[in-house]
């Protein structure tokens, strides 16, 4: 048998197909010493397949047993048995199983993700004991009347005249209604219910993380003889305190006003921060108090990235101390407009926790801390029974599973059955899941729908169950239309939720379920009107006809002064310019189609969705527009709601930036929307009274928020600079992204207004000012350092995946392979879906000859990727290797499948199948490099074919014939001649093609030989002595005169087998021709006769 030496034949596979920003080669030097290339009838054995991973490399978790059980029990927590908290993975994965590619190579080598399932299994048994009294009854009436979407939000009776004077045992949670519904948010977190819960540090909390604290918090809240109040009273304080939370954070981020003290800064108002003694709490006021210091490295959740909320506007004549934020609540300061009263510590401290699957929090939102605080209330009272579980992949606590279910047994118990009787815990939950999805900073065009898959997981698990209550339930309310409204409401939001997770449908048969639920009926049609003031001649104008269900639009009128506020918002043609074109309607020609019915918000709301599908279902040119602008239009028809009708005019001006009339009209409505969140005088809001008496309180614009996509302030903000720097305002655009830290985005503007240094200028003097590890990284990617990147891993205590990769590039670049793939394979634990790096672990490994790593870390990429036909040729190049041919084939099929261009998978093919004796197909591949180099220059290096492959080949299938002809296997016999006639193709192509060696005509004339054919036989015979003697020197050469004589002897018999006097003259003539040449070159003289 032939073999070949290891470094004879190098596979290189190109990453150009990948995501890689730049190419990536593997180089897999195979030994191809156990393939079979059919000569001796030796064969080297095959090794056995090295290459699965081992299950024993994995974390593994531990049956799950029940413990504790009794049936007379009043209370049970059942616990996991021996329950490994260390274990970080399991062998599941985020990844659905439909999308895995189909060759066996992927399907073994799954790739393991972060879980918690372990941790997750705890549950609670609800104390079965706990029966709602009479007052229980009345706050489980009001709760489903006042927290559940209601067609009279906002307008119904005061709470104090619903609970009435004779329930003085519930007037901390009558408290807490009116704290509620008046938009005093920060006061609930301020009560006294609330410092009781989140007021006090709990013991061993360095060894918790936040999230734990909060939850062990509210367990012990239900401890016995810690109130006098009902399970029930307790989980409607905690679900308000929750919704109050959630809705500060909404109110900071979102809607707006802002809590900026000093909206006359000119007074110089001494007075605390509005959010001390809340942000945090005291229970982690120690954790408050830090500066950017190393977390206790026994901290569960490690504490990463981002910056805190913008940096205070300097002031040269404020005392030097001024601008230094207080984290205590009785300290009294001059506040500037932009200042936090939390360090940075504190600040990325729960962007960490708030991080999900490897995606961190956009850095610049205010005040993270309480929609942390709400997500952990909230999922808590949502799924009771496993109150344990959260988003977060970190290392769950042992000693939070002692505490929760040691003492607290019954405690724990008492809260699940009291959680268990509220209506809208799974409704709000839902709520926080959404806002905390829209906090991840993915890109928008780089979000494919695959980011953040545990919340996605989680919030299909909270709306399933409001579905499930409201939605399926026709009985859930009394009242029928309630009870639809309520459907319609929650249909709505899930919609949403499924656009800004970008799933499949984007919410559209949500939006349409909706629709159906609210009787609402809507007609997309046309009618002639003109849209500009000049205009004489009418066109067709696209024309949303919504006739809403009667009964539930009465009661939905606005006040008259409410509607002036709210129209305020809009920014009109004549505001911008004198001679403004536009009209700020359509006019139609027909009278009543310039009338139309009075709509409720909800409905407005179901027509904004129905414009988001639009936009969402078609590409985005004149039609769709148009298309958009009259969902738009029948909206703003109306003027009930504050952030309804905003986000009616947000939606307009985007479309209108398209278009030449409409643009400078669309950037200063942007502008102003932007504006009206905070309390500060603006461009756009130049007087107090604007900022004060104009605009609509908090409760007002929070009550329909859920219903509508109205963006957060940093994503307005960055939407708004995306807009200045395609109108070229390259600088302004540049500051709008600086103030919101996307620090990728500063440089690209600095650089088109050819301000390179400023960039780094700009990013140093913000490091100045606070460390962040997004700002290293920023520092970094300019200077190429990569103690900035180290720096960026310091401050986030190596959970900043962006330096791990930068680092590794780093080093891939300097040659450093080892330390390269240490820093990637870091950063792949923190956000294991990148498949580009994975690409890049894999080429690296390979070049280190570590297989296992290699092979993991292709089986990621094409189960992500499984188009990807380079990392599937490494794959099988990897098998190709240890000598592992069945394994390494199909792989070989996928990769041709997605690129059938490359010459070295067919090369690698070739020798797979001469192994697998699969002839045909290496036929195939034969014939496919001789077309790719046929077609392809010299200098791409493809090789011409091997000789012992060609003999493999001919060998094989000659092989197989005979057998099958001796075993009398009439179909292998028939499947054999066809395979010989591609063999006899083969040799053709491959003569016509390239230049030929004296092997080929010997090989050629063995297969004549073989199969009978006696004249193609001695042509061949022929063809070879002709090649072999016009090679110089062969006479010379001892290899060459064997072989010279062995085919003068081939041809002798085929002469003497002839017989004829003719064909016996011509083989003397080649005889004494070669035997003339031979004595030539030695020399030799041939004695005389005589002697």
């Amino acid at each position: 048998m032939m073999t070949m030496s290891a470094a004879a034949v190098p596979q290189v596979h190109d990453g150009n197909d990948s995501d890689s920003d730049d190419s990536d080669v593997a180089f897999a030097y195979l030994d191809f010493g156990g393939v079979d290339f059919g000569e001796d009838g030796e064969e080297v054995k095959e090794e056995s397949n090295p290459s699965k991973i081992s299950d024993a490399d994995k974390p593994t978790r531990e049956d799950i047993a029940a413990a504790n059980a009794a049936a007379n029990a009043p209370a049970v927590v059942e616990q996991v048995a021996n329950l490994d908290l260390n274990a970080s993975e399991s062998d599941a994965t985020n990844n659905a199983s439909d999308d895995l590619p189909t060759a066996s190579t992927a399907q073994n080598n799954l790739g393991s993700q972060p879980d918690n399932s372990s941790f997750d299994s705890l549950t609670i048994v609800p104390d079965p004991n706990l029966v709602p009294s009479k007052s229980d009854q009345l706050l489980l009436d009001i709760e489903k009347e006042r927290l559940l979407p209601h067609p009279l939000s906002g307008k119904q009776e005061p709470v104090d005249v619903v609970f009435g004077d004779d329930c003085s045992e519930l007037n901390n949670v009558k408290s807490l209604f009116n704290l509620l519904e008046n938009g005093q948010y920060a006061d609930m977190l301020r009560s006294q219910i609330a410092l009781d819960l989140f007021g006090i540090e709990i013991d061993g909390s360095d060894e918790l993380s936040m999230v734990e604290q909060i939850k062990s918090k509210i367990l012990a809240y239900f401890a016995p003889k810690a109130t006098s109040e009902s399970a029930i009273a307790k989980c409607q304080e905690l679900e308000l305190i929750g919704i109050a939370s959630l809705n500060l954070f909404l109110q900071l981020n979102y809607c707006g006003p802002s809590m900026d003290r000093g909206i006359k800064p000119e007074e110089g108002e001494v007075a605390a921060h509005p959010l001390d003694g809340i942000n945090p709490h005291g229970m982690f006021e120690s954790l408050a108090k830090k500066e950017n210091e190393k977390a206790p490295s026994t901290c569960v959740s490690p504490l990463p990235l981002s910056a805190s909320t913008p940096i205070p506007e300097e002031d040269e004549s404020a005392p030097e101390g001024d601008n230094v934020p207080s984290n205590q609540a009785t300290e009294t300061v001059i506040v500037p407009l932009k200042e936090t009263n939390t360090t940075n510590y504190f600040h990325n401290a729960v962007l960490s926790e708030l991080a999900v699957d490897g995606e961190w929090p956009f850095q610049v939102c205010a005040a993270p801390y309480f929609l942390l605080l709400a997500r952990s209330i909230l999922s808590t009272l949502a799924e009771a029974t496993s109150p344990f579980r959260w988003w977060s992949s970190a290392k769950p606590s042992g000693n939070l599973v002692d505490a929760l279910t040691g003492a607290n047994e019954s405690s724990a118990s008492m809260f699940a059955a009291g959680a268990s009787h509220l209506s809208s815990t799974s409704h709000w939950s839902a709520r926080a899941i959404v806002a905390h999805r829209r906090l991840i900073s993915t890109r928008r065009d780089d979000d494919d729908g695959e980011a953040c898959p545990t919340l996605w997981n989680e919030a299909e698990r909270t709306f399933s169950r409001c579905i499930s209550d409201f939605c399926d339930n026709e009985t859930a309310f009394k009242d029928s239309e309630r009870n639809a409204f309520v459907a319609s409401a929650i249909m709505l939001e899930w919609g949403l939720a499924q656009h800004h997770f970008r799933k499949s449908g984007r919410g559209k048969a949500s939006f349409n379920k909706a629709l159906e639920y609210s009787k609402l009926e809507v007609e997309v049609t046309g009618a002639d009107g003109v849209r500009t003031k000049y205009q004489t001649k009418m066109t067709a104008q696209y024309l949303v006809r919504a006739k809403p269900n009667v009964s539930e639009a009465d009661g939905n009128d606005t006040d008259a002064k409410n509607k002036a506020h709210v129209e305020k918002q809009m920014i009109k043609h004549d505001d911008v310019s004198d001679d403004a074109l536009l009209l700020e309607k359509i006019r139609f020609e027909n009278a009543d189609d310039n009338v139309h019915f009075n709509l409720s918000i909800h409905d407005q709301s179901i027509l904004l969705a129905l414009c988001l599908d639009v936009k969402n279902d078609n590409p985005m040119d004149g039609l769709t527009g148009m298309q958009m602008f009259a969902y738009l239009a029948r909206v703003l028809n109306q003027h009930d709601d504050w952030m309804v009708y905003a986000t009616g005019l947000l939606e307009r001006a985007w479309l209108e930036c398209e278009r030449t009339h409409g643009r400078e009209r669309a950037i200063l409505q942007i502008q102003a929307l932007a504006d009206q969140h905070s309390n500060r005088l603006t461009l756009t809001q130049s007087t107090f009274k604007s900022v004060e008496e104009d605009s609509a309180p908090a409760q007002d614009r929070l009550r329909h928020l859920h219903g509508i996509v109205y963006p957060p302030r940093w994503d307005m903000l960055r939407d708004l600079a995306e807009r200045y720097a395609k109108l070229g305002i390259v600088t302004s655009a540049a500051e709008l992204f600086e103030e919101i830290e996307l620090w990728d985005d500063v440089v690209e503007c600095y650089r088109i207004a050819g301000k390179s240094n400023k960039a780094e200028e700009v990013v140093r003097a913000r490091l100045a000012e606070k460390e962040t590890p997004s700002m290293y990284a920023a520092l970094g990617d300019i200077t190429n350092d990569p103690k900035c990147f180290e720096r960026s891993l310091e401050l986030s205590h190596g959970k900043y995946y962006d330096s791990h990769v930068a680092l590794g590039k780093y080093y891939f670049d300097k040659g450093d392979m080892k330390t390269a793939l240490k820093y990637f394979l870091d950063g792949l634990e923190i956000k294991p879906l990148l498949p580009a790096v994975w690409f890049r672990v894999g080429t690296i490994s390979m070049q280190l000859k570590e297989w296992d790593t290699a092979l993991k870390a292709f089986t990621e990429v094409v189960q992500q990727e499984p188009e990807e036909g380079d990392a599937w040729a490494n794959v099988a190049a990897i098998h190709i290797h240890r000598r592992n041919s069945a394994e390494a084939y199909p792989a070989l099929l996928e990769s041709l499948k997605q690129n059938r261009n490359n010459w070295r998978v067919w090369h690698s093919k070739l020798y797979t199948c001469i192994d697998l004796k699969k002839y045909d197909e290496a036929i195939q591949a034969c014939v496919e490099l001789i077309n790719l180099k046929a077609r392809r220059n010299a200098k791409e290096g493809v090789e011409p074919l091997e000789e012992k492959c060609v003999r493999a080949i001919v060998g094989g299938t000659v092989r197989k014939y005979q057998e099958a002809r001796e075993a009398k296997d009439k179909i292998g016999i028939d499947s054999s001649k066809r395979t010989l006639v591609r063999v006899r193709e083969l040799l053709d192509k491959i003569e016509s093609s390239t230049k030929i060696e004296p092997w080929f005509y010997e090989l050629s004339a063995h297969f004549n030989d073989e199969l009978g054919w006696e004249e193609e036989c001695f042509n061949d015979l022929m063809k070879e002595y002709r090649t072999l003697n016009s090679a110089k020197g062969w006479e010379e050469d001892s290899v060459k005169v064997g072989k010279m004589v062995t085919l003068m002897r081939d041809i002798s018999k085929h002469h003497k087998k002839i017989g004829t006097k003719e064909s016996l003259t011509k083989a003397k003539f080649l005889l004494n021709g070669v035997v003339k040449k031979v004595r030539s070159a030695y020399n030799y003289t041939e004695p005389s006769k005589e002697a």
